[in-house]
């Protein structure tokens, strides 16, 4: 039936297919559906779809018409990936930054101004990855703590570089696979 759509999951992403016709295949004895591919569903809002020129050439003849709540969906979603982008890159400079201080001091303990600028990148990082499998493990970067020792003085207790790589290599892990996942849909 022409103009009937269906849906096609590949990985994480669900895309969204528009029948243009049939045709019968004579060796095999059936019907061979013909279907292009019109947009990907939104996973936030799986009501929308993020519509791509197909849509725009099969659908609306060629008119970039969208409803209004179509149009506010899909510039959410822009939005999100954008900033999810965005706090992907300041991580990557982070991790590498951390790595290169973890082989030259990796018993060297994080001070406080490190600590608070890693884990302003990794709550939002943690927030985006919340629905992944393993992101109930993801930890935020304790502050260090200053306590007093016996004769008098004091010593910073806290995660070393060394220990900071380990929690960072774990949220690398899992920022992978979701970011795959959103160049993808």
């Amino acid at each position: 039936m022409k103009g009937k759509i269906s849906y096609k999951k590949q990985k994480d992403s669900r895309y969204v297919m528009y029948e243009t016709g049939r045709r019968y295949d004579k060796y095999k004895k059936y019907n061979v559906v013909s279907r292009i591919c019109i947009g990907i569903q939104i996973p936030a809002r799986p009501e929308y779809m993020l519509p791509n020129e197909n849509y725009f050439r099969m659908i609306t003849e060629g008119e970039r018409v969208m409803s209004e709540n179509e149009q506010e969906a899909l510039d959410e979603f822009e939005f999100e990936r954008t900033q999810a982008f965005m706090v992907r890159d300041f991580f990557e400079q982070m991790y590498y930054e951390f790595q290169y201080h973890s082989r030259r001091q990796p018993n060297t303990v994080l001070n406080e101004y490190k600590v608070r600028k890693l884990n302003r990148i990794l709550e939002p990082l943690k927030e985006m990855m919340k629905e992944e499998p393993g992101a109930e493990w993801l930890e935020l970067i304790p502050e260090p703590v200053e306590e007093e020792v016996e004769g008098g003085g004091t010593v910073i207790r806290g995660m070393t570089y060394s220990d900071v790589m380990m929690v960072l290599t774990q949220f690398r892990c899992l920022e992978g696979e979701y970011f795959q996942k959103l160049l993808i849909g």
